[in-house]
């Protein structure tokens, strides 16, 4: 897992030694098990974490997790609470859609004003796989059907690679620590019953 995260980054082109990373971690495996890696390879990195204020209790023991890790690696975290359900009232969106133009907007205003070369989150390979059924479903044509891109400007997708299982797999063996968000496992959001009720089909 170690050497493939490596070598992705320099097949992809995604990021140099040198580079600042700013990872966008929410606790969960993903974005925890990204984080350990980055570290290991000897990246300089800093933690941003989103309160979407969704979950109640849980989403504030994400970010109590989130802190205690930042402080126990010494890097630096940044933490923000949003008004996710009012956003997207406003806007006229999903919580969904809301959640995720607040996160990137956010991002890079971190990236920028403190000096960061890429904002990288934890993407992986079913996440990707997921992108291109709902796009399939949507009917977005060809260019939908590419799945989520490992670059996209500043933003790097570092565990394209790697699986869900593959990941799960290396929290366990390097006992990495994480928390699970309650949501995932709900259909009532449409990527969530794409993964639970049509790919777990195959």
């Amino acid at each position: 897992m170690i050497d493939r995260f490596r070598e992705f980054i320099r097949q992809k082109d995604l990021c140099r030694d040198t580079d600042r990373i700013l990872l966008a971690v929410s606790g969960g495996v993903d974005s925890v098990v990204m984080h350990d890696l980055f570290l290991k390879h000897g990246y300089k990195t800093g933690l941003a974490h989103c309160n979407f204020g969704l979950r109640g209790d849980e989403s504030d023991g994400d970010e109590d997790f989130v802190k205690k890790l930042a402080m126990e690696r010494d890097v630096d975290c940044y933490i923000e609470h949003f008004e996710t359900e009012k956003t997207a009232s406003d806007k006229r969106i999903s919580v969904q859609m809301a959640a995720r133009e607040l996160r990137y907007e956010w991002f890079e205003k971190i990236r920028s004003e403190e000096g960061y070369d890429y904002i990288a989150t934890g993407h992986n390979f079913n996440d990707s796989v997921e992108t291109m059924v709902f796009n399939l479903i949507k009917g977005t044509g060809l260019k939908g059907l590419t799945g989520i891109p490992a670059k996209t400007g500043t933003v790097i997708r570092p565990l394209l690679f790697a699986s869900r299982e593959d990941i799960e797999a290396y929290a366990s063996e390097n006992n990495i620590d994480f928390r699970n968000d309650s949501s995932n496992v709900s259909v009532k959001y449409h990527r969530n019953y794409i993964r639970h009720e049509i790919i777990h089909e195959f």
